[in-house]
């Protein structure tokens, strides 16, 4: 296991990497190098500057309600205290103390709190053991459901004496239809809840981690992996890791190599073939015009709530799992689709392996578009709860991609194949964020540092190594679906641009004309 003596080189600078270079340098760790193909300290994780890595977003939910999955939320709230540090630090540097892309009145983690919408007049199972997880934990007067006259009451008495919540207004700044049982939606507000600036978050991250001493090459060529450095014991033929070459043809030795390439990782490390795999979100953009004041207001981060339809964890209705954003300073509003990942299956050129890789606009193969199905179902959705929005119509579209763990939990730890624990070096993997990890930056790398060192915490036993094979008709978070799913992006239809605007002549079908129950799958 590793100690402050280590050599530690970490391969990705979003999210993982970026909370394993910061513990490790807070633990005293003085030879940490961070390698990225992205030059973000020129760039500063803007995804309209050639950033596609998840990490590297306009925003990301911030919440503690994880159903019965006690541990994550446990993490969640651990880390709210440091974002309002930051928050505060950032607030008073000095303009030319703050890295590109931050100025002082830059915010990391804004709490305008979380709208969470049921299908139906009924709360969730997900939800309700949310709910019950939360008054456990003696935080239950934060959350105000809907269809309940004392909690909305409770949220009634919090905006009089802090008249600038508008928790009223945001409740009503979704247009809610009637769900799937004719009813109206029931759900809940969360007031501990909001978003993160992602982008600006990592570059915060980046600049407190290089100023702790931790090394970053950056850049196409010199800081892009190639591939691994493996030697073999010749008495117990034994393998294990002991650098990795970048695309520049140098070599780069080290003790530990932690492999924190979020989408980019089942590529790097094939091994975790039977327990991760490379998925994407569907994210789509609506720019407001400058010429309208009243949805620059009704959808500012003061006065709009971080809304969530359908959401039911790990396994949503294929037509729920749908979340948006208030409007960025830029006035851009982010919703995003979680009801059905797509995967992007590819041979690997140095493996030969059928593994599921990201295509973005920026990869070699680009992404132009994403699945219509997408698309289609976004739509319905924009057209019931902000019908103001279709006016104006989509006007950007992005993949996001992420690794999806076989149980959604993170896979942390070293790789039993590549590892010689009796020299204490090795291939380490910190990965499977499934699209919920961005919230823990401040906190998950004191978690990732102790399975560095083998110490046990609440978490470690969680994220261990856990690869098996599973049986055909089992359920492992869509992994057992394959290459040959209706997931594969070349079993799907793409959208086109028309598809972004509302034709008048096919109105949008309603959300009560939805057959919930029957759309659920495996996401």
């Amino acid at each position: 296991m590793t100690t402050p003596q280590s050599k530690i080189a970490i391969v990705g600078a979003g999210v993982f990497g970026l909370s394993t270079a910061l513990h490790l340098a807070k633990r005293g760790y003085k030879d940490v190098t961070v390698f990225d193909y992205q030059p973000y300290h020129e760039n500063a994780y803007n995804p309209d500057q050639g950033c596609d890595s998840a990490s590297a977003d306009v925003n990301k939910v911030y919440r503690c309600s994880y159903g019965n999955e006690i541990e994550y939320q446990d993490l969640a709230f651990s880390g709210l205290k440091i974002w309002k540090e930051w928050n505060e630090e950032i607030a008073k540097s000095r303009p030319e103390d703050l890295p590109k892309g931050l100025t002082p009145k830059d915010q990391l983690l804004f709490l305008n709190g979380f709208l969470k919408l049921a299908s139906s007049s009924e709360l969730s199972e997900y939800d309700i053991q949310s709910l019950k997880a939360l008054e456990k934990a003696g935080l239950r007067e934060y959350q105000h459901v809907l269809l309940d006259e004392q909690d909305l009451k409770r949220l009634e008495e919090k905006e009089l004496k802090d008249p600038s919540s508008h928790w009223k207004r945001k409740i009503e700044s979704l247009n809610k239809p009637p769900g799937g049982d004719g009813k109206p939606l029931n759900g809940f507000i969360d007031t501990t809840a909001g978003f993160t600036y992602a982008d600006k978050a990592c570059t915060w991250a980046r600049h407190l981690a290089e100023k702790s001493g931790v090394k970053f090459i950056l850049g196409p060529e010199t800081g892009k992996f190639d591939e691994l450095i493996i030697e073999q014991n010749e008495e117990t033929k034994e393998k294990f890791v002991k650098g990795l070459r970048t695309v520049d043809g140098k070599e780069h030795f080290v003790d530990v190599v932690v492999v924190a390439g979020g989408g980019w990782t089942p590529g790097i490390v094939p091994e975790v073939e039977n327990l991760l795999e490379t998925t994407a979100g569907s994210v789509v953009t609506i720019q407001l015009p400058k010429d309208r004041p009243d949805l620059w207001d009704k959808f500012s981060p003061e006065k709009f709530p971080v809304w969530a339809y359908g959401f039911t964890g790990a396994v949503s209705p294929e037509f729920g799992g749908i979340y948006g954003f208030p409007r960025t300073p830029e006035g851009k509003i982010k919703i995003g689709y979680r009801g059905r990942k797509w995967t992007n299956f590819q041979t690997q050129p140095k493996t030969g392996k059928r593994l599921s890789v990201p295509i973005t606009k920026y990869t070699d193969v680009k992404a132009t578009n994403l699945p219509k199905k997408a698309i289609d179902n976004i739509k319905i959705v924009i057209a019931q709860f902000f019908p103001e929005l279709k006016e104006i119509g989509i006007t950007d579209t992005r993949m996001c991609w992420y690794t999806d763990s076989i149980d959604n939990s993170f896979v942390i730890d070293y790789v039993p194949s590549l590892s010689s624990y009796s020299n204490g070096k090795g291939l380490f993997v910190a990965s499977g964020g499934s699209g919920h990890g961005f919230k823990f930056l401040p906190v998950l790398g004191e978690h990732i540092v102790n399975q560095l060192e083998g110490k046990k915490d609440q978490f470690t036993n969680l994220w261990k190594w856990r690869s098996r094979s599973f049986k055909a008709d089992e359920k492992v978070n869509g992994l057992e679906e394959g290459e040959l799913s209706s997931r594969n992006l070349i079993n799907l239809e793409l959208a086109t641009e028309n598809d972004w605007k509302w034709a008048k002549e096919h109105p949008e079908a309603a959300l009560e004309s939805v057959n919930f129950q029957s759309l659920k799958v495996s996401a």
